[in-house]
């Protein structure tokens, strides 16, 4: 081999290094996202399989939660309502309505809700437990649901007799010194067990709207109110106008009465007004008051019987009549009678007066009174008359 092959291996030894080295560097960036590839593909595939254990190891411990029972101690935690034995409808729906409520927080199991409810019974009700348990026997007690149980509880603590009283407790019901926050309580108590009369919304809307004062009734339109919540707004926008109104002077507050038992003569009076504003007694078209019977007013004459010659407390058709010898034309007082025989005596066995009643009229019934004259010379001629007769007696006595 001589010097020219040597030199032509060479040559081709180092182009083909360098062609080589080519090759690699043009192969790496492949290489490399190949390898990346398979790289990412293990983590990819060991992230899933560690995300599933975790699954499956939560999924696991909400088993194990949700087959744990829930204990007393974590049923009273709720704090529920114990009940003392009221028999008292509005106490029992309001007992039941929070141990329901309790029952859910807690995640109470069905068999147990009767022994956990019946651990708040306290008193009068412990007592009715205790005899009703007996009466059903450990086996049924142990089975008892609580719809069951809620049954019999209601029926012994929430009779219909109850119910009944709520019922007409709820139609009397009436807005007086309460807020309206106050009378808003009673209405919500009471309307739940009034579905026969108050079961629509709208007919809690009128039911409420009617139970109100009537400086509220005037300022809220039921009409325009879709809900009873509306209604129920309404009325407190009013109250708090009417207490700014007290505040700035501009309406005077409204004063108790300081009788709460009027007498028989104001509860008369007072239906008489109620009966004469009802219509039951005409009005006059001559002065515009109410009387019965033709007006006389401007006749002269007896307002009883029209003629004239006597004003009416003498008149002929006057039942009245004296109390001493039941003649008609005076009274007791001053009875012929009785006089003569005073004179005859001296006085000396003076029957007692009479005593008399004093009937108290306003202007305008006194008006409007067929029954009363005022104002006449007969009459003054009487009064006089009785003044010189009770004169002459004194001069007599002395």
């Amino acid at each position: 081999m001589n010097d020219d092959d040597e030199a032509r291996r060479n040559e081709i030894r180092t182009m083909v290094v360098e062609e080589v080295k080519k090759a690699i560097e043009a192969s790496i960036p492949r290489l490399a996202q190949e390898v990346e590839g398979q790289v990412l593909e293990v983590a990819n595939t060991m992230v899933t399989s560690k995300v599933e254990e975790l699954k499956e190891m939560i999924s696991e411990l909400q088993v194990k939660k949700s087959k744990r029972r829930c204990t007393y101690k974590e049923f009273m935690a709720c704090n529920p309502l114990p009940y003392k034995g009221d028999v008292d409808p509005i106490a029992c729906q309001r007992w039941i309505s929070s141990t329901e409520a309790v029952f859910t927080r807690s995640r109470c199991e069905v068999e147990d809700q009767v022994m956990f409810a019946t651990g708040l019974l306290q008193f009068r009700a412990k007592d009715w437990w205790d005899a009703y348990s007996k009466e059903l026997g450990d086996d049924k007690v142990q089975s008892l649901t609580w719809q069951e149980f809620k049954e019999s509880f209601l029926k012994y603590y929430s009779p219909q007799s109850a119910i009944d009283k709520i019922q007409e407790d709820f139609l009397r019901l009436r807005q007086k010194d309460e807020t309206i926050d106050e009378i808003t309580n009673k209405f919500l108590e009471r309307v739940k067990f009034c579905e026969e009369i108050a079961g629509t919304e709208r007919q809690r809307i009128v039911r409420y709207h009617a139970m109100l004062k009537a400086e509220y009734r005037e300022f809220v339109n039921p009409s325009k109110c879709a809900t009873l919540n509306e209604l129920i707004d309404w009325a407190r926008d009013r109250e708090i106008e009417i207490k700014r109104q007290v505040e700035r002077g501009e309406k005077r507050v409204a004063e108790k009465p300081t009788n709460a038992s009027p007498s028989k003569k104001a509860r008369h009076q007072d239906q008489s007004k109620k009966g004469k504003a009802s219509g039951e007694i005409p009005t006059c078209k001559t002065y515009g008051k109410h009387h019965s019977g033709e007006c006389l007013s401007g006749k002269k004459g007896c307002y009883k019987c029209g003629r004239e010659g006597h004003p009416f407390y003498r008149c002929p058709e006057n039942s009245k009549a004296c109390y001493n010898c039941n003649e008609p034309w005076h009274i007791k007082a001053e009875c012929p009678k009785l006089q003569q025989g005073a004179k005859r005596d001296g006085k000396k066995d003076e029957p007692p007066k009479a005593r008399g009643r004093m009937f108290q009229l306003t202007s305008d019934e006194a008006k409007a009174s067929p029954d009363v004259v005022s104002g006449t010379k007969k009459e003054e001629g009487a009064s006089h008359s009785k003044a010189q007769s009770s004169q002459d007696r004194g001069k007599s006595l002395a």
